[in-house]
């Protein structure tokens, strides 16, 4: 078997650079989310010990001893950090990589340096290693880190593995083809493409963070954006509220004349019955318990009221909670938009109907929105209703896309169907 050659760098340094890689992950998680600091020390010499234990494997077991402290670094984190584990086994790939980049860099500087006698190491390498972790505590110290660090996908661990092991992998490629005839060069060419190559999987680790930072900034700002449009499509709805209640108490104000001249009591009563429930039939305030839904609901309805459209509505906005606000605008602003503009084609008003309900089944939630048709639509099975538009200068037929799109995004269905002059779409989604 050909022997191999490793960098000659000593356990104590290894497992000290693990241990203090662990412990920069662990200070910029907030004080909220860390435990049982006070094991810290009795960890650190467990790190450093496991790697002189793996010191003493053979060469074939190599791989084994990289597996151990890989492990006592995952359960020191896992004892220190009150997190789910895929932000734990995040912690665990980076400080792996940055133990690996200081303990070959400070090394190597040791080696290079005009002072790399036995006297004076430890206190070279203690100075290395406080300035090294010093800077990266410095750098990683923003808000963008500490986002990227706390809000890790399952995505990002795998990522995050793959990087690990092709970082690792790389970086000792040299020393296990040193005696072979694809050797790479000297020792010290190869102990330089390591300590390289390391500091390229901590630089990719900071592109995969700063690329989920702003990916939250992105739909921070979209988030923003919508509840802006909410507060606005809200100020809308007001507004054409208060104008339909001063239209009506324009004429309110006449009919109070008329049934103050009535001398017929039963006909006052009757003039008041019939004002009465003109004026429920004005109030456009839609309640459900979802903020979102409550506004575009409103705003629909007021629209309904004033062009004469029946809207009834019987919804738990609270089923729609874990929707994201842009799915639920689209969701409800696309299926009420196309019933509504059916409806506004027919011509008597008492057909003018749209009836909404949004409840629970077994362990789904089922969202069914009737209008009625006064024209009759055919549909295929498995396919969309084709626009009834014809403006071919505007992009139409895309609320419904949007619709199923929603749908399955939420792991649900979505079907159209039309019935006795109805027409029916239904979305089933798992709770």
């Amino acid at each position: 078997m050909t022997n191999l050659v490793f960098p000659d760098i000593p356990r104590l340094y290894t497992g000290l650079a693990e241990f203090l890689a662990v412990c920069l992950m662990i200070i910029q998680v907030p004080p909220s989310q860390r435990r049982n600091l006070l094991t810290l020390p009795v960890f650190g010499l467990g790190q450093i010990g496991l790697q002189y234990l793996a010191g003493t494997f053979e060469l074939y077991w190599w791989i084994l001893g990289i597996l151990l402290n890989l492990i006592w670094m995952f359960l020191t984190l896992y004892c220190c950090e009150k997190l789910v584990l895929a932000v734990i086994f995040f912690h665990q790939f980076k400080a792996f990589i940055i133990a690996e980049f200081v303990a070959s860099f400070a090394w190597q500087l040791y080696c290079y340096s005009p002072w790399n006698h036995g006297l004076i190491e430890f206190s070279f390498m203690a100075i290395c290693y406080t300035l090294l972790f010093m800077l990266f505590f410095l750098l990683f110290k923003n808000e963008r880190t500490h986002y990227a660090m706390l809000n890790i996908s399952h995505k990002s661990v795998i990522n995050a593995f793959i990087i690990t092991i092709i970082i690792f992998t790389m970086s000792n490629l040299g020393f296990l083809l040193a005696q072979t005839s694809f050797s790479l060069g000297s020792s010290s060419t190869i102990f330089m493409m390591r300590t390289f190559i390391d500091l390229c999987g901590i630089l990719l680790f900071m592109i995969q963070e700063n690329q989920r930072y702003e990916h939250f900034l992105n739909n921070d700002l979209r988030q923003m954006n919508n509840i802006f449009q909410s507060q606005y499509e809200q100020y809308e709805a007001y507004r054409e509220g208060n104008e339909l209640i001063n239209q009506r108490f324009h004429d309110l104000k006449h009919q109070l004349d008329v049934i103050a001249l009535e001398d017929d009591s039963a006909k006052r009563r009757a003039y008041v019955t019939s004002l009465r429930q003109e004026i429920k039939q004005y109030k456009a305030d839609i309640t459900t318990g979802n903020p979102i839904a409550d506004v575009i609901l409103t705003r629909k309805n007021a629209y309904c009221i004033k062009n004469q459209i029946t809207f009834t509505c019987i919804a738990d906005g609270s089923l729609l909670d874990n929707i994201e606000v842009m799915d639920l605008c689209s969701l409800l602003g696309n299926t009420l938009d196309n019933a509504i503009e059916a409806t506004a084609k027919i011509p008597e008003p008492e057909k003018r109907l749209i009836n909404l309900r949004i409840s629970q089944k077994a362990n789904f939630i089922l969202y069914s929105l009737e209008n009625y048709l006064q024209e009759d639509i055919q549909i295929q099975a498995g396919s969309l209703p084709s626009t009834t538009k014809k403006d071919p200068n505007n992009l139409h037929g895309y609320g419904l896309k949007s619709v199923d799109y929603i749908a399955k995004k939420y792991g649900g269905t979505l079907t159209i169907n039309t019935h006795d002059n109805w027409f029916t779409t239904r979305i089933l989604l798992p709770l």
